[in-house]
């Protein structure tokens, strides 16, 4: 009787699709480098779906690098297996606020804001490719989507450019009396509507031109004072903005020092109040960050030194994730369905956080000088 001797090569996609499932990191590795057909099917993404889900620092969004190279950065990193350097040096003591796209790096440098190319192997060239020039003093923060930067200065300015032409899409130089903490913005199909925050204790929405601003319109703008479509009064220092995915509502965070609270909801049709939060908030326990997850699920952080989860349907803070060494958190990103990524003031230091758990799950900082 003649023995068959099945090669593994033989068998079908959908049966090695099956049986990569069941192989480690290493394994799949090891096992790509034996033959063109299976390097070809393990880079396939939906091979390493499985393994990035374990990974809280991979976003599972689409990206021109390979979820394959997203396991290995983030295994390199869980490893500690990576090198340090400085991608962007500052001459003078600056508190830059930064963006990262697929291709470019945002940072606001003094009163520009410059665009950095990153080129496929993350290098980040030196020299800036775009510099968005306007504020008399300081850049604050700025918010980007599509090819549309919106930024808020210490001048209390405003200024909207479109990035391909680098032309002025909105201009308010005296947009506040104070300076503009903080801006974000919708797109057109949704109003082109701009919401700022400032030290003037004010939220302002503004209409965005639809088109570029010439040198005559400059000339009428810097003249005259722009004219806000609403005002809010909040009787407290607003430090950040931001629109809801889908753009029917905004939250604006304050310092937290009058009774109201930090944390407030706003129809973004009828610039109505929606919700209010202070409850849980001592006196002084200002917010200094906010995004939205969904619609009705947003993020906060702040003095408090916790990073909040809110649900607006029920008004309840749902999760809560704490400093573990009583500092303020500056910023935060949340990243893929369960990642969290946190700024504190203290020596820079960055932490890692998983929704999933109550602790940080990694922790990155430069070492205080002496």
């Amino acid at each position: 009787m003649t023995q068959i001797c099945w090669n593994l090569l033989d068998l079908p996609d959908d049966a090695l699709f099956f049986i990569f499932q069941y192989l480690s990191l290493a394994d799949l590795c090891r096992l790509a480098i034996i033959c063109r057909r299976l390097y070809t099917l393990i880079n396939l993404d939906h091979v390493w779906y499985r393994s990035a889900l374990r990974f809280t620092n991979i976003s599972l969004r689409r990206s021109p690098i390979s979820l394959k190279e997203r396991c290995r950065i983030a295994r390199n990193w869980e490893l500690k297996h990576y090198k340090q350097r400085s991608l962007v040096r500052y001459r003078v003591s600056q508190l830059p606020w930064i963006f990262r796209d697929d291709d470019q790096l945002w940072v606001t440098q003094g009163s520009f804001v410059n665009g950095y190319r990153v080129r496929a192997d993350g290098i980040i060239n030196k020299l800036p490719t775009c510099v968005l020039k306007g504020h008399g003093e300081d850049a604050c923060r700025f918010r980007k989507r599509e090819n549309i930067v919106v930024s808020g200065g210490s001048d209390g300015s405003i200024y909207a450019w479109d990035i391909e032409s680098k032309r002025k899409r909105f201009v308010g130089k005296s947009a506040h009396a104070k300076a503009t903490c903080a801006v974000d913005f919708s797109p057109p199909s949704f109003g082109h509507l701009i919401v700022s925050g400032s030290k003037d204790q004010t939220v302002k929405l503004w209409r965005m031109k639809t088109d570029h601003y010439d040198d005559v319109d400059l000339e009428w703008v810097h003249s005259s004072n722009c004219c806000p479509l609403q005002v809010l009064d909040h009787r407290d220092r607003v430090w950040c903005v931001g629109f809801s995915k889908d753009y029917s509502r905004f939250a604006t965070g304050t310092a937290g020092i009058t009774t109201e609270g930090p944390l407030f909801v706003w129809d973004a049709s009828s610039c109505q109040m929606i919700a209010s939060f202070g409850d849980v908030y001592q006196h002084g326990a200002g917010i200094l960050d906010l995004d939205f997850e969904t619609r009705d699920l947003l993020l906060t952080a702040g003095y408090d030194t916790f990073i909040r989860m809110w649900d607006l349907r029920s008004n309840k803070c749902v999760l809560t994730f704490e400093e573990p060494f009583d500092s303020a958190i500056y910023c935060f990103l949340s990243i893929g369905k369960y990642g969290i990524v946190a700024g504190t003031y203290r020596c820079g230091m960055v932490r890692l956080w998983d929704k999933r758990h109550v602790k940080p799950v990694q922790v990155r900082g430069r070492q205080p000088q002496p």
